[in-house]
């Protein structure tokens, strides 16, 4: 219950006295003894544990001590009226004590202290469910994650994702900054993960961040941090991920989208190591380790004026692509497998792919990659009946990528002769020997595929891309 406060004293009227001077301000319950308020605290929920020191049996502090044990929340507070004070400095230094008071007290004089210690009692309260969150957000990232503590576990990292692997595995070691770079569903935050827990720093916090999900002002609270009333509705002093990181690592998804003027506090973060909350003069020292991502193209951003150009060379100092799904198909079939299991578990439902349900599977390109393969699968094993899942259960609708056949060449341009980033000479590289293939091949897909080496649907998500359908 909040604002419940249990008070013991050995002597009935000093019980009777506290009772008529704050009942009507929280909810009190009084006993007599440590014994009794031992076993209260095993039944009932209070904010405020205050214990006269000497009684009979067990003292205050003593009373305390015990009291951490059963509801380690509680704000604990003394009342003396004995001069105790390196007794009393102690049981505070070791945690076992908030605070004393010094009889005789007076009501005017008390009650800011109790509503002060009700204060403290409410933020803590905050952040341990704040912690819990992310307690279970990482709890459903491990799901995701094959065998967490061993890249090598990780799906596709022995095939499609070998090279990022490698990669991974050195950079995970180090304190450098990563950057990752991909499409929207690739993994980007379990990969994130993955370098954290292989790190030297896989024992402290993981923080993850998405920085598209908030507007500017939430943004700069969620980061650094905000004092009490430093804007309306700030009730309580909040700490920001990097505060949360410290020691270990942050994750900032979708970095291209954190607003110029909050780069600039970003960038200014990185170089000093130190965070100032919203609100707030004092500076906080901070260590942490920095995994970017982004499914944007941060370069062009920065020409762009988009993105600051300082802040790109801070963040990519090691740059990992992590290719989408079409390119890895390989990884489908154990990918698809280790979902189904997943979702047979959860659901008590022990369904599983039939033949031409893989197939279908391995056919398709995912432009949502592995999120949408989830998706389907997921939605797959909840809605299908029979015993296994047929091709009609994941709803993928493919006719129209089946149906077309040929491409008007009339709709393949020349090739453009201007420069410019790498990214952009190797997508008109790309268009170009796509359009000598189809030129070869008449336009058909089918044998611009096989002439190119490729799926048949692979060409068809590339064709879509570039518009030359």
């Amino acid at each position: 219950m909040r604002n419940a406060i249990l008070y013991v004293d050995d002597e009935k009227g000093n019980l009777e006295t506290f009772n008529r001077a704050f009942s009507a301000d929280y909810f009190v319950k009084t006993c007599l003894s440590g014994r009794e308020a031992l076993e209260l605290l095993k039944n009932e929920e209070f904010s405020l544990l205050i214990a006269d020191q000497r009684m009979p049996g067990l003292s205050g502090i003593a009373l305390c001590e015990q009291a951490i044990h059963i509801n380690p929340h509680a704000i604990r507070m003394i009342l003396t009226a004995y001069t105790e004070t390196d007794l009393l400095l102690q049981a505070i230094n070791n945690g076992h004590v908030h605070d004393y008071i010094v009889k005789p007290w007076k009501k005017s004089e008390l009650k800011p202290v109790l509503d002060k210690a009700i204060e403290v009692f409410r933020e803590r309260e905050k952040k341990l469910q704040d912690l819990e969150k992310r307690s279970q957000e990482i709890g459903r990232l491990k799901e995701e994650i094959h065998t967490i503590m061993n890249v090598k576990g990780l799906i596709g990292a022995s095939s499609g994702l070998r090279e990022v692997m490698s990669t991974v595995q050195k950079v995970a070691t180090t304190d450098s900054t990563v950057l990752l770079l991909g499409e929207t569903g690739t993994g980007k935050e379990v990969l994130a993960r993955v370098i954290h827990e292989n790190s030297p720093r896989r024992d402290e916090p993981f923080i993850p961040l998405h920085c598209a999900a908030l507007v500017k002002n939430l943004l700069e609270s969620e980061l650094f941090g905000h004092e009490k009333g430093a804007f309306t509705g700030a009730e309580n002093t909040h700490l920001g991920r990097f505060e949360l990181a410290d020691k270990g690592s942050l994750f900032l998804d979708e970095v291209s989208e954190i607003p110029l003027e909050t780069q600039v506090e970003l960038l200014r973060v990185l170089q000093e190591k130190q965070i100032q909350r919203v609100g707030g003069e004092k500076t906080i020292p901070v260590d942490v380790r920095l995994i970017a991502a982004s499914n944007k193209d941060l370069e062009t951003m920065v020409k762009q004026g988009r993105f600051r150009e300082d802040l790109f060379y801070r963040l990519n100092v090691i740059p990992i692509q992590i290719p989408p799904l079409r390119e890895r198909k390989q990884d489908i079939p154990e990918l698809a497998r280790y979902f189904t299991n997943k979702f047979a578990a959860q659901l008590s439902n022990q369904r599983s792919l039939s033949p031409k349900a893989m197939e279908l599977l391995e056919r398709y390109d995912w432009p949502g990659n592995i999120r949408e393969l989830q998706n389907i699968l997921e939605r797959a094993m909840i809605l299908s009946e029979g015993a296994q899942i047929e091709p009609e259960d994941l709803n993928l609708h493919l006719e129209e990528m089946f149906k077309v056949d040929q491409v008007d060449l009339g709709k393949l341009q020349p090739t453009p002769t201007s420069s410019g980033s790498l990214r952009q000479e190797i997508q008109k590289d790309e268009v170009q020997r796509l359009g000598e293939a189809l030129r070869a091949a008449n336009g058909n897909i089918s044998e611009a595929a096989r002439s190119l080496g490729v799926a048949r649907s692979t060409l068809f998500h590339r064709l879509k891309k570039y518009q030359l359908l």
